[in-house]
C-alpha cells in the first residue's frame, strides 16, 4: 500500500499543478471524469491524548496532510466510482502520537430497467486510532503503547426497485465487514470481528412530497476472541418529506434489539432513533439538525454502548466566496455491564474562503468536554486548525 501511496501523491500533485485552470467538472480522462484533491492543514491542541489529569495533558502543534482522488464514469447501463483517500496527523511534541488513515473504494452500479438498479461495492480501510480514542483510553495510556492499528474490509450489494412516479419502492442492502487489530494485541485481539448485515426499506408516496418509510434490518457480530457475539435487529417506521422548496427531512422511530449468545451479557431491547433535518430560510443560510439513538460495540467497558446523540450546525455564505460555520452538540454514552456513563458536549465555529473554483482555506476551532462517572475518562480538549484545500 505504501507504493499505492507515493503513486496517489505524485497523482495528486501533478494533476493539481497541471490542470488548475480545467473545467470545474474534474478534469477528463477518456470516459471518466477525475477529481484530485489535496488538503493541507496546521493547528494546535491543548490535551492530544485527551487527559483527565490537566496538568499531566500534553499541548502540541501539529500537521495533518491529505491527499486523494476520485475517478467517476457513467454510461447508459454501467456507472463506476473508485475512490482513494489518506489522512496522516503528526504531532510536533512526539512523534509516538502519530496516525494515520487510508480509505480505498470501489463502486458498480448497473441499470436493469428504468424500474431496477443495481449496485456493488467493495472498501478496504487500514489505519491507526489517536492514543486517547477507541481501546486506548483512560489507564491503559499509561502504558506507552503504539497507536493501535487495524483495517477492514467490507463487501456490500444493493438494489433498488421502483420507477420513477412509482408510489412504492423497494430498496434491498445486504454486506460483510471484516475488521482486525494489527498490534497491542494484548489489549485488542478482543476487538476483532465481523458483521454480516440485511436490510430493506419500503417507501411509499402519500403525496408529491411526503413518502411514508417502514424498514427491517439484521446485523450479525461474531468476535474472533471475545465471547461478544451477538445480532442486532431494528424495525423502523416513519417518513420523509420535502415541506417547502426550504426544508427537508426524513425520520424513522422504531424498536431496536440486541441479543447475545452468552447468557452473561444482558440484552437490549428498546427506542430507536434516526433523524434529520434541513432548514434554509435563506438560500445562503442552512440549519441541519440530527438525532439518533443507537447501540454499538463496546472498546472495552461493558458488553456493549447505548448513544444518544443530538448535533445542530448552522452554515452562512455573507459573500459568494466567504462563510462560516457553527456546531453544537451532545451525546450520553452508557456502558452496558460496567460502572460508566459518560456525557460529551461540544462546539465550534469556523470560516471558509473560496479563493479560486480549486482553492479554499479555512480556520476553525473546536472545544470537546466530556464528563464520566469514572473519573480517568473525563477530558476538556481545545483545538484551533488552519486549513488549506486544492481540488477539482
Amino acid at each position: 500500500m505504501k507504493t499505492v501511496l507515493k503513486i496517489i501523491i505524485v497523482v495528486v500533485a501533478v494533476s493539481l499543478g497541471k490542470y488548475a485552470q480545467a473545467q470545474q467538472d474534474g478534469l477528463q480522462l477518456g470516459n471518466f471524469n477525475v477529481f484530485p484533491t489535496l488538503g493541507l492543514s496546521y493547528g494546535y491542541d491543548d490535551n492530544v491524548s485527551y487527559l483527565f489529569d490537566e496538568t499531566r495533558a500534553i499541548s502540541s502543534n501539529f500537521f495533518v496532510f491529505s491527499p486523494g482522488i476520485r475517478i467517476e464514469a457513467e454510461g447508459e447501463k454501467v456507472s463506476f466510482l473508485g475512490q482513494y483517500d489518506y489522512s496522516r496527523t503528526s504531532f510536533d511534541s512526539d512523534s509516538k502520537y502519530n496516525f494515520d488513515r487510508q480509505h480505498l473504494l470501489f463502486q458498480l452500479g448497473y441499470f436493469v430497467s428504468n424500474r431496477s438498479q443495481l449496485e456493488a461495492s467493495v472498501e478496504y480501510i487500514d489505519g491507526s486510532d489517536r492514543i486517547g480514542t477507541g481501546n486506548q483510553q483512560g489507564g491503559l495510556i499509561d502504558l506507552n503503547l503504539d497507536p493501535d492499528k487495524w483495517h477492514s474490509v467490507g463487501i456490500g450489494g444493493k438494489w433498488h426497485y421502483g420507477g420513477v412516479g412509482a408510489k412504492g419502492a423497494l430498496d434491498f442492502d445486504l454486506g460483510y465487514v471484516d475488521r482486525q487489530y494489527d498490534n497491542n494485541e494484548q489489549f485488542t485481539a478482543t476487538r476483532s470481528r465481523q458483521a454480516r448485515y440485511f436490510g430493506v426499506t419500503y417507501s411509499h408516496k402519500v403525496s408529491p412530497k411526503t413518502s411514508l418509510l417502514a424498514q427491517f434490518k439484521r446485523t450479525n457480530i461474531d468476535y474472533d476472541v471475545a465471547n461478544l457475539d451477538n445480532k442486532e435487529t431494528r424495525y423502523m417506521f416513519g417518513a420523509q418529506w420535502q415541506a417547502t422548496g426550504k426544508t427537508s427531512a426524513r425520520a424513522l422511530v422504531g424498536y431496536l434489539t440486541k441479543d447475545f449468545s452468552e447468557p452473561q451479557h444482558d440484552d437490549f431491547n428498546g427506542l430507536a432513533i434516526e433523524a434529520g433535518l434541513t432548514w434554509s430560510p435563506r438560500s445562503y443560510s442552512i440549519f441541519d439538525l440530527s438525532l439518533s439513538r443507537e447501540t454499538d460495540e463496546t472498546n472495552g467497558n461493558g458488553s456493549y454502548v447505548v448513544r444518544n446523540t443530538a448535533d445542530l450546525g448552522w452554515t452562512h455564505f455573507w459573500r459568494d466566496r466567504f462563510s462560516t460555520t457553527a456546531n453544537i452538540g451532545l451525546s450520553d454514552e452508557t456502558y452496558e455491564g460496567s460502572l460508566r456513563n459518560d456525557d460529551l458536549n461540544f462546539y465550534g465555529v469556523s470560516a471558509k474562503y473560496q479563493f479560486r473554483d480549486w482553492l479554499a482555506s479555512g480556520l476553525g476551532y473546536q472545544h470537546t468536554n466530556r464528563n464520566s462517572s469514572i473519573d480517568e475518562f473525563e477530558y476538556k480538549d481545545n483545538s484551533l486548525l488552519l486549513t488549506l484545500e486544492l481540488s477539482k
